[in-house]
């Protein structure tokens, strides 16, 4: 039985080459194989596509879920357009490079910009502690950005040592 391509699989064809990504990179970036890849953009397993593949796809292409899947909305997350900097605390002053309102330098580059993305896409899922941490946070190389999957994998280990402490009950008679 042939299956006609549906739009959604037009648009899945359309970022991966936009993108430079072949099926087995995409499978990589995913979890799913090549063969799987190639299955859905051939329209082999049909119109229907989960929500999570389609949320994974759209992760590892840096798209949105609603273009991929429906057409509307914008193509790109706007984390990929526009780099998310977290503001960073001033130090020191400088008469020529004065703090915002909030006290923070609004022009501050961040070091690891996967971190700033990590904190995106985890601020509403985490505890604000935990994002304060993960900015805080320093990777084993200084030099090096480790990548958006560590600093997701360092997020949910801070997730597990909050929770650990909330549970201690010596820090619920501090209270």
């Amino acid at each position: 039985m042939l299956v006609s391509v549906s739009d959604w699989q037009k648009r899945l064809v359309e970022a991966m080459q936009s993108r430079g990504v072949n099926a087995s990179e995409l499978g990589r970036r995913t979890g799913f194989t090549s063969q799987y890849i190639n299955s859905l953009k051939n329209g082999d397993r049909g119109a229907r596509l989960p929500h999570e593949t389609a949320t994974k796809i759209a992760h590892a292409l840096g798209i949105t879920v609603e273009w991929l899947v429906q057409g509307t909305g914008t193509r790109e997350r706007l984390s990929d357009v526009y780099p998310v900097r977290p503001k960073v605390p001033s130090y020191h002053h400088d008469d020529d490079d004065p703090p915002s309102v909030s006290g923070f330098h609004d022009h501050a580059p961040e070091m690891y910009p996967s971190r700033a993305e990590a904190c995106a896409l985890l601020s509403n899922v985490v505890a604000p502690e935990v994002i304060r941490a993960l900015r805080a946070a320093v990777p084993p190389d200084p030099a090096v950005d480790p990548g958006r999957d560590w600093w997701i994998a360092h997020a949910k280990e801070l997730a597990r040592d909050l929770k650990k402490i909330h549970a201690d009950p010596a820090f619920r008679k501090a209270k």
